[in-house]
């Protein structure tokens, strides 16, 4: 039986503890007047939220709300003249599927009959609930309005009909009217039973909930094919003993020669490490979702539907008195009950002593939440549409197989040569002499490798970290051996090379092109624990030999991104005030579609052949890319596998190490005359010239040579990102010839500022539009500690100050080194900020001295702060031994 329930609110927040007290128990909920504002999330507790929210007015808005174990998705999302409307379709079991729909109409507006037709055409097995503020004669209603009429006539049209129920909807004193309406296609509306009206939700609101049954079952998610585990319930100490006694079921005479022998151990590792998490760890049921008040507030909806019928039947003052009376007393047992739960939440705030576990869940509940993704009804690619799960992953599948990672054809002489070197290198076969090259793995290194690993997610194999790290020494014995072998015979088992993609839609993007999603791939944690142990050997073989470029700072230890922000600040700051003649300089920020799924595999061993490392490193480096495949994961339903022709596979610790080694000789072509700045895939020139014209020259002819490396390795730029930034020797000045360059026959145009590395770079390098940026980011988490302090009985102090650090403070002082080269307004500016993030941390008044509130949460001015951060930050490249950086940081220290 499917329960569903329709209500005009009036404001959904002030009125949702009520609506979950006594309304939770059904599947469907339909709220019209909903007052929600598009940019705030809204959830309820147990349910999947589809909601169309009036924009630019107070008021409006509807949303259906379907609990979460229910298959559905949302079909219609708009507004058709002023009629406000969201559909979703649900699979049954009785039903192919149904289309649930909730519509409000304004007062002042028309039914939109075209919006009724248009849902009855997509599915004709449909329910439609709503304040249409249509009255009907004999329907609950003295007399016909103009929307009553209208709706008569869709009745005639005998696709759509009401059910025959005449109980008033609305009441305000003595005025009785029906205005919510049930609709329904037939034979559903043969199938509808049970409809009540309810006494109505809050004190002023006039409309009475609508709640019918229909007998269609609404079918289940499917299952994910990834187990969820429970592990704050789980038994370590059984874990392991069971582990143990599967892994010595294994022959300790059974040697790993060949690819079979790994495949098998490899399986047996797994299963024995899944068997172990069965017994030891309870899986997390999928449970159905319910709000449950106290018994208190339980007591007191019965009382008063109770008094509210009896009401009814009598007509009488005093039951209508005590109908009023229990009414109060619910809503203030409800708001007694939020109060309590809202108490437990924050009470993590309130110990003397942090627990950060509990203190960070807490701050999440309110910090950057997330609404759970939903997917447009219909995805669209090369002229196919997908409606169901199964079909829209399938569509992904070929999206991901055709557009980003497939194989782009040979074009150039170099790639012919690139590729048949490559399957040389290819069919080689490892011989004795190599192996000494590369030290075996030891178990005391496998150890530390397992002891840094994260609570990541499971990958196709369904092996959690959690269980890696709480492994037996066993476990380490039999993945040593297999890791050893693996290298050995440069063979990596076809189970890790799979991978499960969610997707996460990016912002402000179109749900129904596949293009707007971010591919996120779930890979094996086995595998990635070998791939960290060879990232590390490898950097320290390419560190020794100092194999990658000088000025790559991405994903290499003791770099960062300040490497390049402050390089490029110094040489900018450098040419604009220069003591006998200025100069005018540039910097081109270029953008690489889909960097790390573009690299050419061919190309990546070609080049890692030519850095003569050893052979059976480059054999485990060619089956880690080839043969890989993956599938898309919509809602629990896998796509069909295809294979990822090229890129380096997202989510592997190994993948943005392959893609800087690719990228080592980019800047290579470059003319001396260009400093370059390298972070994984984000690379910036900059350039300075006397003179326009030469500024012009030599930038082109610099972009013109990484074009053309680009085009030799197969990675494509996307002019419309690039961006281009003029340090202008008169930034105020217009000039006959500005500088104007050209990427891939595109004219790219200087802009005032732009983004670099999490810095907004202005062209006069004043900073105030990165001041504003901070101030933009920093303004709701000022809201947040000040709800936090005001909000939680009795903080402690010591906590709220360490949100301010984490949430606050590091946003503030990020990039300080450039910023410590900014006008003392800036600063000024800046710790204005910090006093305003004290305050709300500490619950403080705004008149609290400066003076006061650094003495009490013995935080220093965030100068001071930034220039201890600049020191720390010096004697850190002075220890690596970074001269580059050292020098710039010197120089900024003794200017300030």
């Amino acid at each position: 039986m499917l329960s569903l329930c329709h209500i005009n609110i009036n404001s959904i927040t002030k009125h949702k503890d009520e609506l979950l007290a006594r309304f939770s128990k059904y599947d469907i909920i339909s709220v019209n007047e909903t007052n929600l504002k598009s940019e705030r999330p809204f959830t309820l507790f147990g349910y999947n939220i589809f909601r169309n929210d009036r924009i630019g007015q107070a008021g409006g808005g509807v949303l259906l709300a379907v609990k979460q174990h229910i298959k559905c998705q949302e079909v219609i999302n708009k507004i058709t003249c002023k009629n406000e409307a969201i559909a979703v379709e649900i699979r049954t079991k009785s039903f192919k599927s149904i289309l649930i729909s909730s519509i409000y109409v304004p007062p002042k507006a028309k039914i939109d009959i075209n919006l009724f037709h248009e849902l009855y055409n997509i599915n004709n097995n449909c329910i439609i609930m709503g304040d249409l503020n249509a009255t009907l004669y004999n329907m609950g209603s003295q007399q016909a309005n103009a929307r009553g009429r209208q709706l008569r006539e869709l009745f005639k049209d005998g696709l759509i009909d009401c059910v025959e129920d005449d109980s008033p909807t609305f009441k305000k004193n003595d005025y009785e009217v029906k205005l919510d309406w049930i609709l329904a296609s037939q034979p559903l509306l043969s199938f509808i039973s049970n409809v009540e009206t309810h006494p109505t939700i809050g004190a002023l609101n006039g409309h009475k909930p609508l709640t019918f049954d229909i007998p269609c079952g609404a079918e289940p998610k499917p299952a994910s094919s990834r187990i969820s585990f429970n592990f704050k319930a789980a038994k370590w100490s059984k874990f392991r003993c069971k582990l143990d006694q599967q892994l010595m079921l294994w022959k300790n005479d059974h040697h790993l020669d060949s690819i079979a022998d790994i495949e098998e151990h490899t399986s047996f590792i797994t299963t024995s490490i899944l068997e172990a998490t069965k017994e030891a760890v309870p899986q997390t049921k999928q449970m159905i979702r319910t709000y449950t008040p106290s018994e208190v507030s339980i007591s007191l909806i019965k009382q008063k539907h109770q008094a509210y019928r009896k009401w009814k039947k009598t007509g009488n003052n005093l039951d209508k008195h005590l109908y009023y009376n229990s009414k109060v007393l619910l809503t203030n047992s409800l708001r007694n009950d939020r109060r309590n739960n809202f108490n437990k939440l924050m009470s993590s705030l309130c110990h003397k002593k942090m627990y950060s576990d509990k203190v960070w869940l807490t701050v999440r509940r309110f910090h950057n939440k997330r609404i759970k993704q939903t997917y447009a009804h219909i995805m669209k690619y090369n002229n196919t549409t997908a409606t169901s799960d199964k079909e829209k992953a399938d569509l992904f599948a070929d999206y991901f197989e055709n557009e980003v990672y497939s194989h782009t054809a040979d074009t150039l002489p170099l790639h012919d040569q690139v590729t048949r070197q490559a399957n040389k290198v290819k069919s080689k076969t490892i011989t004795s002499s190599d192996t000494p090259k590369w030290k075996q793995i030891k178990e005391k290194e496998v150890k530390n490798h397992i002891r840094q690993l994260r609570n990541s997610s499971t990958g196709p194999d369904n092996i959690h970290n959690r269980c890696l790290k709480n492994h037996s020494k066993l476990l380490v014995q039999h993945l040593t051996n297999l890791f050893n072998a693996i290298l050995k015979q440069g063979y990596i088992p076809a189970m890790w090379k799979k991978a499960n993609i969610i997707l996460l839609l990016k912002p402000k993007k179109d749900k129904q092109q596949p293009s707007s999603y971010r591919p996120i791939s779930l890979l094996s944690c086995l595998g990635k624990l070998l791939e960290k142990i060879i990232k590390q050997r490898l950097m320290l073989e390419l560190e020794r030999r100092n194999i990658l470029p000088q000025h790559q700072a991405g994903f290499r230890p003791g770099k960062s991104t300040i490497y390049n922000i402050v390089r490029l600040e110094r040489y900018a700051a450098g040419q604009l005030r220069r003591p006998r003649r200025r100069r005018h300089s540039a910097v081109i920020l270029f953008d690489i579609k889909a960097a790390f799924d573009s690299v050419w595999h061919d190309g990546l061993i070609y080049k890692l052949n030519g850095l003569r490392l050893p052979c059976f490193i480059i054999n485990y480096l060619i089956s880690f890319l080839s043969n890989r495949t993956a599938a898309i994961e919509i809602e629990n339903i896998l796509s069909r596998p295809f294979n990822l022709k090229s890129g380096t596979p997202q989510g592997s610790p190994l993948s943005p190490l392959l893609y800087i080694m690719y990228t080592a000789d980019s800047m290579n072509g470059i003319p001396t005359h260009t400093e370059h700045g390298l972070f994984a895939d984000d690379t910036a020139l900059w350039i300075s010239g006397n003179t326009l014209t030469n500024l012009n020259t030599r930038l082109q002819q610099s972009i013109d040579a990484f074009e053309s490396w680009c085009k030799s390795w197969k990675l494509k730029l996307q002019p419309t990102k690039t961006e281009l930034i003029h340090f202008s020797i008169h930034p105020r000045k217009h000039y006959k010839n500005p500088v104007k360059v050209k990427v891939e026959d595109t004219i790219i145009k200087p802009l005032d500022s732009t983004r670099y590395l999490g810095v907004i770079i202005d062209k006069r390098l004043k900073w105030r539009a990165h001041l504003e940026h901070i101030e933009s980011k920093i303004a709701p988490r000022i809201g947040l500690l000040r709800y936090l302090s005001r909000t939680t009985y009795e903080p402690n102090n010591k906590t709220m100050i360490n949100i301010f650090k984490s949430i606050v403070r590091t946003v503030i002082i990020y990039g300080h080194p450039i910023l410590l080269t900014a006008d003392q307004k800036v600063w000024d500016r800046l710790q204005i900020i910090q006093n305003k993030a004290i305050r709300a941390a500490l619950g403080l008044p705004i008149y609290t001295s400066v003076k006061y509130i650094h003495k009490i949460s013995n935080i220093p001015k965030i100068k001071d702060y930034a220039i201890g951060l600049l020191k720390h930050t010096l004697q850190k490249a002075t220890t690596n031994n970074d001269i580059t950086l050292k020098n710039h940081l010197q120089c900024i220290l003794d200017k300030i």
